[in-house]
């Protein structure tokens, strides 16, 4: 473990996938971004526990090889204790999980460990009816056999003509 001179503060506010179930989040939590914080030798300072939002606009994120949109995510926040050096192969991690929709890190000054809950309650922006969120996995894709030579040469001769 690096020494506490050495180790900077960092926030990292993360966007969850809206069709784990309310049961899992917790855990996808813990096994995605705190166990690995604790395996690159940092420390979670304080955090903000994961909450149902709906987005302001629609992300876009590939998985399984697929454009898939979002309208909606859990949103939540972490603060931590870690080395320069580590956080940028965490970031390179975390933005290739396919649970994280999005992240944003940001660096704090030292004596920031805690994170204050905010003063106001939000607000809805509009009248909405309440949402319902469609829990469904992206479809994988299925395996096609491999083509020979000859057959990719007939394909393409399809797609030409």
């Amino acid at each position: 473990m690096a020494k506490a001179e050495e180790m900077n503060i960092y926030e990292i506010g993360y966007l969850l996938v809206p069709y784990l179930p309310a049961e899992e989040v917790g855990k996808t939590v813990e096994t995605s971004i705190k166990a690995k914080i604790l395996a690159s030798g940092g420390e979670v300072t304080s955090e903000l526990a994961p909450v149902m939002t709906r987005l302001s606009y629609v992300i876009t994120k590939i998985i399984n090889n697929k454009h898939t949109k979002f309208s909606d995510g859990y949103f939540g926040a972490l603060r931590f204790k870690l080395t320069t050096d580590e956080i940028v192969k965490l970031k390179d991690v975390w933005s290739k999980d396919d649970l994280i929709i999005r992240s944003l890190i940001i660096s704090l000054p030292q004596g920031s460990e805690t994170i204050v809950a905010p003063k106001r309650s939000f607000a809805p922006r509009r009248e909405d009816k309440p949402f319902e969120i469609e829990r469904v996995m992206p479809e994988k894709e299925e395996e096609k056999p491999a083509l020979s030579a000859e057959e990719l040469d007939q394909e393409i001769d399809k797609l030409v003509v």
